[in-house]
């Protein structure tokens, strides 16, 4: 698929308005602006350049993890189309069969050699750090994705501000829950293996804290990304808490947490708030069951990782477009 304005816009990080009047010569773009947008339309293919030498070919690998959690499947889907519209990307997507750190630092080590870069969704794990680490020694260059590991060496990270993350889910809780918020909330993580979910989880407690001390933290639960698993949880949780005021899910198994909730019919009673906005999510935020969607926008994830390992790789500059966070309820549903 050839590569679009709007492409040319993404890879830029400014406006397709501002892309159109570089390639047009209109007044109005300052020359850093206008090196920075034609720059960019020569990495991707959009402008060919005679002076340039060919796009020299570079070989990803994107390392995900394994289970039901939508995210990961849109964040597949759309590394995948990336990979596609790229000119000499060539992407292998692997998914780990666990979420065991061991075996993520034996998956990883058996791409050295076969692989220049990757994107990693790691669990913080004493093996995986391990692994990152033999694998700068060996030229390898590594992103990790939605959840990072700042103490490995690494290009960089790219994702949302977890911790920032876990402030919002408290804020609209407490909001939700209207002035003088008390009750009983829980707390489900995917894994707190994942420093995201550890930040999340911290965030999320500094807030209520700071803000809410009427509202009350009664059960830590880890669902694995299993939605099967969620759902036992969460009909075991209001068993043990028929009085429960508050869900915040940061982590997979939402759709597992709903079908507790509804079974039970408390789906539109217990305020809900869970993260990224996929099509399954989107239904519930409609039928009252979620109340709220932190989202983290896997396409602009896939796009950045791609962009920065591939401008690494080819000695080219690349400037961050870190993807932002952004609040979903019903009444503002993306497209």
């Amino acid at each position: 698929m050839s590569p679009t304005l709007a492409d040319v816009a993404r890879e830029a990080g400014v406006s397709t308005a501002t892309v159109d009047r570089v390639l047009h010569d209109r007044p109005g773009v300052s020359m850093r602006m206008r090196a920075r947008v034609l720059g960019a339309a020569r990495q991707i293919g959009y402008l060919p350049d005679a002076d340039v030498a060919p796009i020299r070919p570079v070989r990803l690998a994107a390392l995900l993890p394994a289970g039901t959690n939508a995210f990961i499947a849109d964040l597949a889907a759309h590394l995948s189309e990336e990979a596609a519209r790229r000119d000499g990307v060539a992407l292998r997507i692997e998914r780990t069969a666990s979420l065991d750190g061991g075996e993520m630092a034996e998956r990883l080590m058996a791409l050295q050699g076969r692989v220049e870069g990757i994107a990693v969704v790691a669990v913080n794990h004493p093996g995986v750090r391990e692994a990152l680490r033999r694998l700068d020694l060996a030229g390898v260059r590594v992103m990790t994705l939605a959840s990072d590991i700042p103490d490995a060496p690494r290009l960089g990270y790219v994702g949302i501000d977890n911790g920032q993350s876990g402030r919002l889910a408290g804020l609209m809780i407490g909001r939700f829950l209207g002035p003088g918020a008390r009750g009983k909330v829980a707390l489900f993580a995917g894994t707190l293996a994942y420093r995201g979910h550890q930040e999340r989880e911290m965030g999320f407690r500094q807030i209520l804290a700071e803000e809410f001390p009427g509202l009350e933290i009664v059960e830590l639960r880890e669902s694995r990304e299993d939605r099967d698993r969620a759902e036992a949880e969460t009909l075991a949780l209001l068993h043990r808490h028929p009085d429960l005021a508050a869900i915040y899910n940061a982590g997979g198994g939402t759709m597992g947490i709903a079908r507790g909730l509804q079974a039970t019919g408390r789906a539109r009673e217990v305020v809900f708030v869970a993260h990224d906005a996929t099509a399954e999510k989107t239904a519930l935020l409609l039928d009252g069951t979620l109340d709220a969607v932190i989202d983290q926008d896997a396409r602009a994830e896939a796009h950045e990782a791609l962009s920065r390992l591939s401008a690494e790789l080819r000695g080219a500059v690349h400037v961050p477009n870190p993807p932002r966070l952004q609040l979903i309820l019903r009444e503002n549903l993306p497209g």
